[in-house]
């Protein structure tokens, strides 16, 4: 993302889309970037308007219609004036047709609106199918990020993603004049391999790092990153990842969550399940996610 130019904004015409929007205008603001409304129409089929009688009226045409007229004028308001603002209205799947607009217009992030519920069902929504499939950072909002947002934390596993994410955050902590604080989250709880139990009966627990035994893994993070000119501090706590850099968060009232969509296991497809997952559900600001540049998805 390095340079944030062009941000597509998923508007669902609803309270998910207006924090998206917030969140989307002041990241705009801030670093000088276009933005481009994106509303999608999902066409219903045959056996839907039969068994709900009560569905819409309008043809598909005339909902496009009257959603691109909404669109406007969300784009000629005042809150808008003095961005680069334009809007598209697509048809289709709503995460294939964002994650299709981000591409064709080069966009350099998407943002989308989330839940502001932690028990409510995230998988299987359209904020998650943009983060597991998205070729580029997604910001998920339940909170709108605002202007003067002051705090970024940065949650780290040491890992290249981690470093990546580190970078972007640094790239807009500048732009905000903002702190960001690097976390990471110590496990004391020891991890098991169970090789060889199938032959001995046996399993061996590894003891986790103590403290200051991750130092020199500090030290290596944090070299080489650009931390001129940027108000910065690092920190260590104890606790399971998600669980810890969700407290973290709550406890210095951060603004905005950076971290990459998965770390050391190398696996494509760790984000749900994962850290971030949890993380995305359960924090109380917006979250920024940045996916690995060799992730490819192939739209359907």
């Amino acid at each position: 993302m390095r340079q944030l130019k062009r941000i597509i904004v998923g508007h669902d015409l609803g309270a998910g889309g207006e924090v998206a929007l917030k969140s989307a205008a002041a990241l705009a603001h801030r670093c000088g970037a276009a933005l481009r409304l994106v509303h999608v129409v999902e066409p219903l089929d045959a056996y839907q308007r039969i068994s709900h009688p009560l569905t819409s009226p309008y043809t598909l045409d005339e909902i496009t219609q009257k959603t691109g007229v909404r669109l406007q004028e969300l784009v000629a308001s005042p809150e808008l004036a003095r961005l680069q603002a334009e809007y598209e209205v697509r048809t289709g799947k709503p995460f294939v047709e964002l994650i299709a607009a981000g591409r064709g217009w080069s966009a350099d992030l998407i943002v989308v609106g989330g839940s502001s519920r932690v028990d409510e069902p995230f998988l299987g929504g359209t904020s998650e199918r943009i983060l597991r499939k998205a070729l580029v950072p997604v910001m998920v909002a339940k909170k709108p990020l605002l202007v003067e947002a002051k705090t970024f934390l940065v949650p780290t596993d040491f890992s290249s993603r981690a470093r990546e994410a580190a970078e972007e955050a640094l790239m807009l902590a500048r732009s905000f004049s903002a702190r960001v604080i690097f976390f990471h989250a110590l496990d004391l709880a020891p991890s098991y391999t169970v090789a060889y139990a199938h032959e001995l009966g046996v399993s061996v627990a590894i003891p986790p790092p103590l403290p200051e035994e991750i130092e020199p893994e500090w030290d290596a993070f944090l070299s080489g990153l650009p931390l001129d000119n940027v108000n910065w501090e690092k920190s260590t706590e104890e606790g399971q990842a998600a669980t810890a850099i969700v407290s973290r968060a709550k406890h210095i009232q951060a603004d905005m969550i950076v971290m990459g969509t998965h770390g050391r296991s190398g696996l494509p497809h760790m984000l749900l399940g994962s850290v971030a997952e949890k993380v995305v559900r359960t924090a109380p600001c917006p979250v920024l996610t940045i996916r690995p540049e060799a992730f490819q998805f192939e739209l359907p």
